[in-house]
């Protein structure tokens, strides 16, 4: 795919100019009019009063004005997403060096000094310009290649699913709840407010995308284990057990391979921490409390919601009521406390998932 670039020529780009001087204003108008679309204000409160409801290729601000001063018009432009990446340019009667560095360090990409001749604003206001159609170019690439690599990755997990789903449909369904499940709960727990920094949206999207991936070792377990129409015995549950240490090889040859961060960090924490438990008798590392990935244990609990409401060889599903029982009686010690507290709150959108997903997605 092609990305189409776009160029913002003088004649067509808006260029906001605010002075309290009107000779100054004057002069910006008869120098810009004809070659660009000047848009003149001699407060720096009308401007942004204008900027409410325009977004403008470039603005000039003056330093000294009664009101607001350029220095705080720019705070204003800079808090505002629309507004932030808009280029601005200092024009100033306060040509010295201490004022130059000033204004460049609160955020000016120039800085122009009064009087100016006619043709160089207009050289100072194209270059500008042309920086920030580059720059804003770059960005679009940037995230068109982002967009690639998320749907390489939920290609990847995708047919990772079909694989899993090709030796085992109860582990192919599973897969898919259960990143629902997940999703669910970590975007309620990320409501509290020391949790915001711990679960951002990125950390919560890529626990959604790489939470198919904790069960994948069970591709190596033997088929008289995985599908064995009964209960496991203790030798056979030790050999199930081995498939977290096996998912976590996959993945981790699969991270070097690669040879940059990607989802599959992700899936390697998840594979590893979603069946320890909060007591520490879990498995495989016998890890406790804090020491959890907060992913693993947010999964956990999605995992475990799953098994008890799915049928099994050698069980019939139990119903969502018992099921949450059961998660709220293991508050402390195979969950994560405060998780349970975030999963009593939503566990009626767990009941709406399984629901709807119990036999397509």
């Amino acid at each position: 795919m092609t990305l189409p670039i776009s160029v913002i020529s003088p004649i067509s780009a808006t260029v906001v100019v605010v002075d309290d001087n009107p000779g100054i204003l004057t002069f910006v108008n008869q120098t810009l009019q004809g070659w660009c679309k000047p848009v003149l204000f001699v407060s720096g409160e009308d401007a942004l009063e204008y900027c409410q409801d325009h977004v403008p290729d470039l603005i000039i601000l003056d330093i000294e004005m009664p009101g607001m001063s350029g220095y705080e018009v720019l705070a204003r432009i800079k808090e505002d997403s629309r507004l932030s990446s808009v280029p601005v340019i200092f024009f100033t009667a306060l040509a010295d060096e201490e004022n130059e560095l000033a204004a460049l360090s609160h955020g000016a990409i120039d800085y122009i000094s009064k009087p100016v001749v006619p043709n160089i604003l207009k050289h100072r206001i194209r270059t500008q310009l042309e920086l920030y159609q580059y720059r804003y170019n770059l960005e679009q690439m940037v995230q068109l290649k982002t967009e690639q690599v998320v749907r390489l990755q939920q290609t990847i997990i995708h047919t990772l699913t079909e694989l899993a789903e090709s030796r085992d449909v109860d582990t192919g369904w599973h897969i898919k709840r259960t990143s629902l499940y997940a999703e669910v709960l970590a975007r309620k727990h990320a409501e509290l407010p020391h949790m915001k920094e711990r679960l951002t949206e990125e950390i919560i999207t890529q626990i959604v995308y790489a939470a198919p991936l904790h069960d994948v070792g069970k591709m190596a377990i033997p088929d008289a284990i995985l599908s064995k129409p009964g209960k496991l015995t203790p030798e056979e549950f030790e050999i199930m057990k081995t498939h977290v240490v096996l998912g976590a090889e996959t993945i981790k040859k699969a991270t070097e391979e690669l040879g940059f961060p990607s989802f599959l960090d992700m899936g390697l924490e998840l594979c590893l921490t979603h069946h320890e438990k909060w007591n520490g008798t879990g498995y495989p590392y016998k890890i406790a409390g804090e020491n959890i990935a907060l992913s693993g244990r947010i999964l956990a609990i999605a995992d475990v919601y799953d098994a008890l409401t799915s049928v099994r060889p050698y069980k019939e599903p139990f119903t969502h009521e018992k099921s949450v029982q059961i998660i709220e009686e293991g508050r402390g010690t195979h969950f994560d406390p405060e998780l349970v507290d975030s999963f009593l709150i939503i566990h009626q959108d767990f009941a709406k998932i399984c629901e709807t997903h119990r036999n397509k997605i």
